[in-house]
């Protein structure tokens, strides 16, 4: 069986346009379990400033053997006072009819974004370039002995994305070499790479 409602926690929780948690910092008194002696007073003091971040200093000290004893008055083991983050889940007591009001809300909300969107797109800008590669090749195919200059399509692909373009489009398509008969008698074709680039500029 399908849960409908578990579905639309996830989706609300997801779209981030409502706060689903309610984060609540509650003091509780944590008993440590030892004999209320100077010692173990002093221990976890010092545990406590070092919880905090504090320095261990005099009068660091004293505030945090006052706060242990002040905690422990009504008992014969340490104790101490800590604050906890208590992490409460605002939609598990929600009913079908706010959830379906949180989700159009939500609904509305990514229309809205999705509509800002369309119109920063609309009043850009676009650049293209184009580049046309007679043979891609990798990194690893360079020659280690060649002198001739060697740009690969990573090089070349890099080399665009740090001008802010991306890559639109490929296109192969075969060339000839401008009519010349090879001995065989046949035409020479090459194939050919083009890619065309793209990148949105500032109004």
């Amino acid at each position: 069986m399908i849960d409908v409602n578990q579905i639309m926690f996830d989706m609300i929780r997801k779209s981030n346009t409502v706060e689903t948690s309610n984060v609540m910092e509650i003091e509780e008194v944590v008993d440590t379990g030892l004999e209320k002696t100077e010692d173990n007073i002093q221990k976890i003091a010092i545990e406590y400033l070092e919880e905090k971040g504090y320095s261990r200093s005099v009068q660091n000290m004293d505030m945090a053997k006052q706060h242990i004893m002040e905690s422990s008055e009504f008992s014969d083991t340490v104790r101490v006072r800590r604050r906890r983050e208590i992490v409460e889940d605002t939609l598990s007591e929600a009913e079908p009819e706010e959830l379906d009001k949180l989700m159009n809300v939500c609904l509305l909300d990514n229309l809205m974004k999705v509509s800002e969107k369309l119109d920063s797109l609309a009043s850009s800008r676009v650049e293209y370039a184009v580049e046309i590669v007679d043979e891609i090749v990798l990194d690893k195919e360079k020659g280690s002995n060649s002198l001739m200059e060697f740009v690969s399509l990573q090089t070349l692909l890099n080399r665009y994305a740090a001008q802010g373009f991306h890559v639109k489009s490929f296109l192969t398509r075969e060339t000839g070499n401008s009519g010349k008969l090879m001995m065989a008698g046949f035409a020479s074709t090459k194939k050919q790479t083009v890619i065309v680039f793209e990148r949105v500029l500032n109004s």
